[in-house]
Formats: structure tokens, sequence, C-alpha cells
């Protein structure tokens, strides 16, 4: 239904298909990168991983940009560094990787230190 973001915040304003409205609140927000959110989202899945090595097919490369195909090696290396640490700190508990994933709309990845779910 909404997204609001703030300082190293989002908060999801979301509705079940029984009416039950509620919000999920991802604090600490580190990265987040949203697709194609739209008027009636309908969400296929949610999941947060954490405490376990993230899907490979989770494309991660969307929430951080890889260097030009060109570029020197060093980039590459320094960017391929970067992705084992976030992966790292997901798989000790350290952040949260959020997914949603729609039959229609929005297309969401986030990473978050914690992640609260309230009914309203």
């Amino acid at each position: 239904m909404g997204v609001v973001l703030g300082k190293e915040l989002a908060t999801l304003y979301m509705r079940q298909s029984s009416g039950q409205e509620f919000t999920l609140t991802l604090e600490g927000l580190e990265f987040l990168q949203m697709e194609d959110f739209r008027e009636g989202n309908i969400v296929l899945s949610f999941e947060i991983v954490t405490r376990s090595m993230p899907y490979k097919n989770i494309p991660l490369n969307r929430l951080f940009v890889p260097p030009h195909h060109l570029a020197e090696t060093q980039y590459h290396e320094r960017y391929q560094a970067f992705v084992t640490r976030q992966i790292s700190r997901i798989a000790s508990g350290e952040t949260k990787l959020v997914i949603i994933l729609p039959s229609l709309g929005a297309d969401l990845l986030a990473i978050c230190r914690e992640v609260t779910c309230r009914r309203f």
C-alpha cells in the first residue's frame, strides 16, 4: 500500500487479502532496492534471510552495482570482496536480507539490522 523512507529506516504499509493491515519496519537500513512499485501490488513471497547463506540466485547486484566490465581488475576484486563481506554479515546474523517477490508489482531487496511487523 505504501513505503516511507527515513534515515536508516523504511516502513512498508501492507494489507493481507483478509483486510488486516500491518507495517513492516526495516531498521538500521543499509541498502534497499525496489522495482515496479504500483497501485495494487500483490506479494507472492516474503522472506528474511539471516544466520544462513543467501541463495545463489538472489541478484545481489541489484543492491550493489558491479563495476563496468571493462574496468580495471582492482575494481572487480574490490567489488567481489565487498559483496562477499555483505554475504558474510548476513550469514553471521549481523544483518538481515529482506526479499519480497511479487505476483504483481513491487519487487524488493534490502539489507538491514532489524525487521519488525506490527498489525494495526
